[in-house]
């Protein structure tokens, strides 16, 4: 069926939704012979797919508490020291770009830690399969800012896409944002301080967030990085 009857029906013009805009800019490489070994082996076992029916996180993480999500965990830096350093804790670390998933199973064989889940694919139809109220942390250090006024939309936290996140979040539990875009600090002040489901809105860098690949050439370009912390109702 072609586009234009797609449109039209009876003679009349149908509107039809517009999927939301990606929050992330597509890229795509390849995996070298070894990293794709072990993403072929580990990735059954540690992986979770962006689609499906609802997830246990006390299976998934036998019984570990707190869960933390981190979306767009790039090469994988954060997450696999933070799970290093945190056993207890179960971390999904979700990312669209498969070398840095890739990354992070490497680390997995390498080390051992068993608290660490990877998602491949786009962290907010993810958070479909998380129940309410099920998540202590979620992070997004440094998302694509989109700087141009056109593509704003196109930013993780607006007050939609901020919603789903805060649907996760346990009471009391804690969303962590950082940018090094001034105009984007400006934008998620505004959009938490706006939105009734946080309570405070801080600025407040964890001391386990350590400085990535991506941050360290954002400040030697002269851009400082905002850390926000906004807690759950």
């Amino acid at each position: 069926m072609s586009d234009a009857s797609r449109r039209y029906r009876d003679g009349l013009m149908v509107a039809t939704p517009r999927p939301m805009a990606r929050t992330f800019k597509p890229r795509h490489r390849r995996l070298g012979s070894q990293r794709s070994e072990v993403y072929e082996r580990l990735a059954p076992m540690f992986g979770l797919t962006e689609a499906g029916p609802v997830l246990d996180l006390d299976v998934v993480f036998a019984g570990r508490r707190p869960i933390c999500v981190e979306i767009g965990s790039g090469n994988g830096d954060l997450s696999s020291s933070y799970a290093q350093a945190h056993p207890g804790t179960g971390l999904v670390a979700i990312d669209v770009h498969r070398p840095g998933i890739a990354r992070l199973l490497a680390d997995i064989d390498t080390v051992g830690f068993t608290n660490l889940r990877v998602v491949e694919g786009d962290a907010l139809d993810f958070l479909d399969r998380l129940p309410d109220a099920s998540v202590d942390e979620v992070w997004a250090f440094f998302p694509d800012p989109w700087p141009k006024n056109a593509q704003a939309h196109r930013r993780l936290v607006t007050p939609e896409r901020i919603a789903r996140i805060a649907r996760v979040l346990t009471s009391g539990g804690s969303l962590r944002l950082a940018t090094d875009v001034a105009t984007y600090a400006a934008q998620m002040r505004r959009v938490l301080a706006d939105d009734s489901r946080f309570m405070s809105v801080n600025d407040e860098r964890p001391s386990w967030r350590i400085e990535t690949h991506f941050e360290r050439e954002g400040r030697e370009r002269g851009r400082a990085a905002v850390d926000l912390c906004a807690t759950r109702r």
